[in-house]
């Protein structure tokens, strides 16, 4: 019987240059597959970012308000204080001066009754004595008149 005949070469040196294609193949199918799941790590990675942004975007208006409307509270209560202590001082003052005011008016007011009553008691006794020279000029011109 004849041996077999193998057309090619040895078949421990076909193996090793198979074994060494295989090798390679499996050497970049390797890479290709680290590099998908860094790829892919990478993309998980960013949606999450993405993810927080968004949640970020939603909430943010909210917190915005929040802010603002602290923000206006927190400036308008000094200055609406400083407003209320303004308009008290200044009514204090206009109240002072009304004060003061209304006295000086009741010591004028006091001073022309004053004035008033003596004006009057001089116009009496002024009438009085023109009334009483007057009737002594008339009883004196009628004296004569009658007594020829």
């Amino acid at each position: 019987m004849d041996a077999p005949h193998t057309s090619g070469p040895a078949p421990g040196h076909a193996r090793t240059k198979l074994d060494l294609l295989y090798h390679d193949v499996l050497g970049e199918v390797a890479s290709l597959v680290d590099r998908l799941e860094t790829v892919s790590t990478s993309l998980d990675a960013a949606q999450q970012q993405i993810q927080a942004v968004a949640d970020t975007q939603q909430v943010l208006p909210q917190q915005l308000v929040r802010h603002l409307t602290t923000s206006l509270e927190a400036t308008a209560k000094p200055i609406h204080q400083q407003h209320q202590q303004a308009i008290q001082a200044m009514l204090d003052a206009t109240g002072t001066r009304l004060d003061h005011l209304a006295l000086e008016a009741a010591q004028c007011a006091r001073i022309t009754h004053h004035a008033a009553r003596r004006m009057t008691v001089i116009a009496v006794i002024i009438g009085g004595a023109a009334g009483v020279l007057g009737g002594l000029l008339a009883g004196l011109a009628l004296g004569q008149w009658l007594i020829p």
